[in-house]
């Protein structure tokens, strides 16, 4: 039985850090590396129902690593000597 690509790659995404996993997320950095007009051509090829699961997939780990902004957010801000508080106010101006 062959597997799409796309199913490959949600049999993967169940892994935790294997190398097929390391390498899908290397392909996906390479293909954010790719001009709109390319991406954009490329998506053209594939079913809008996988595109909007795509979408809807990336959208959920985009929210769920909101966090880890933040985090990078505060370290810099506290490297920076600003206090939580000093944020506070000025962002309450």
């Amino acid at each position: 039985m062959s597997m799409t690509t796309y199913e490959m790659a949600r049999l993967l995404e169940q892994l935790d850090e294997s190398p097929e996993k390391v390498m899908f997320g290397k392909l996906l950095t390479e293909l954010g590396n790719q001009s709109s007009e390319r991406v954009r051509s490329a998506a053209k090829q594939v079913p809008v129902p996988i595109l909007r699961d795509l979408i809807y997939q990336f959208n959920q780990v985009i929210e769920s690593r909101k966090n880890e902004q933040i985090d990078d957010l505060v370290k810099e801000i506290s490297a920076k000597g600003i206090s939580a508080e000093q944020l506070r106010e000025y962002l309450n101006k």
